[in-house]
C-alpha cells in the first residue's frame, strides 16, 4: 500500500465497542471447557471475555445469519466480530475469526490458532489493528492442518501479459477494494500468494483435472480445488474447479474471484454457497 493510500477508519459503531465476543462451537463433540482453555490458557478472567454458543452441525453461513439476528446490545456483544470452533482438531485446525461487512463489502474471515485469535480479536475490537493488515498476513498465518501452498493457477491464455493481469488480480482479490488512493497495480512479488501459476498447454480442462492430483502432490497445492485463467476471462470471469469432493465447477467476476477458493478452504462457505454467491457477482 502506498503512503498516500488509507483505509477507512473503525468506528465504534462498525467495530463494536465491547470486549465481549461470542464464540459459536459448531463441531460436535467439542465442549466449552476445551475452547476456553485453547483461547485463554490459565487466564480465569480472560474467559469473561467470551460468551459459548453450541451450534453443533450448523455451517458458517448459518452461523453468520444467527449472528446478524441477535440482539448484541441486550447481551452486550461485539456485532462484527466473533469466532467459530468447528473442528476438535484446535491445534491443527484452529479456529475461524469472522469480521461482517467489512471494509472491502464483504463478511471475511480468517483462520488462526485459538491463542492468537483472541489477540488479534481483541486487537481488532479497540482498533489497535485494522483488518486490512489481518488480510496482509493471510498467506503466512495458515494453520498447520493439510499444510498448502495454496492453489494453483493454470494459464491457458496465448499472451504472457494478460495471464500475469489476471494472476495479479486473482492474488490480490478485494485487499484494496474500497481503499482511498490511486489505482496502482503493485510489485507483484509483494502481493499475497494465493496462487501458483501453472502452465496448462495444450491440455483440456479434463485433462488438466485428470492431471491435477499428481500436480498437487509434487507441488504443494491444494488437491481439491484449482483455478483456471482461459480466454473467457475478461467476458466471464476466472473458472474455479473443484476435483473433490464431486467434480465441478462455475465462474466468478470480479475482484471477489480470487477469495472464493481461499473461503471456502477455510470454511466460510461451503462450495455450494460459493456457487451460488458467485452467480450474484
Amino acid at each position: 500500500m502506498s503512503d498516500t493510500e488509507s483505509v477507512p477508519e473503525a468506528t465504534p459503531e462498525s467495530e463494536g465497542s465491547s470486549l465481549t465476543f461470542k464464540v459459536y462451537i459448531t463441531a460436535p463433540d467439542l465442549d466449552e471447557s476445551a475452547v476456553l482453555e485453547a483461547l485463554c490458557g490459565d487466564d480465569a478472567e480472560d474467559t469473561e471475555n467470551f460468551k459459548i454458543e453450541q451450534l453443533s452441525g450448523q455451517n458458517t453461513q448459518a452461523v453468520i445469519q444467527r449472528h446478524r439476528q441477535g440482539n448484541h446490545d441486550e447481551s452486550d456483544t461485539n456485532p462484527k466480530l466473533f469466532l467459530v470452533f468447528d473442528s476438535t482438531d484446535l491445534a491443527e485446525r484452529g479456529t475461524l475469526l469472522v469480521s461482517l461487512d467489512e471494509y472491502h463489502g464483504f463478511d471475511d474471515a480468517v483462520r488462526l490458532l485459538p491463542e492468537d485469535a483472541n489477540n488479534v480479536i481483541s486487537s481488532l475490537s479497540i482498533s489497535n489493528e485494522d483488518w486490512y493488515t489481518v488480510r496482509q498476513d493471510v498467506p503466512e498465518e495458515k494453520t498447520a492442518a493439510t499444510p498448502v501452498e495454496w492453489f494453483a493457477l493454470y494459464n491457458s491464455v496465448p499472451k504472457k501479459d494478460g495471464f500475469n493481469h489476471a494472476l495479479r488480480a486473482m492474488n490480490k482479490g478485494v485487499q484494496d477494494v474500497g481503499v482511498s488512493g490511486p489505482d496502482e497495480e503493485g510489485d507483484a512479488d509483494e502481493l499475497p500468494k494465493f496462487y501458483k501459476p501453472v502452465r496448462a498447454g495444450s491440455r483440456s480442462l479434463d485433462q488438466i483435472i485428470s492431471d491435477h492430483p499428481f500436480y498437487a502432490e509434487e507441488n504443494g497445492v491444494d488437491p481439491s480445488r484449482f483455478a483456471v485463467i482461459d480466454g473467457d476471462y475478461r467476458q466471464t470471469g476466472a473458472l474455479l474447479v473443484q476435483v473433490s469432493p464431486g467434480r465441478d465447477s462455475f465462474r466468478c467476476k470480479g475482484d471477489v474471484a480470487g477469495e472464493i477458493l481461499r473461503w471456502v478452504y477455510i470454511n466460510l462457505m461451503t462450495w455450494d454457497e460459493a456457487k451460488a454467491f458467485a452467480g450474484g457477482q
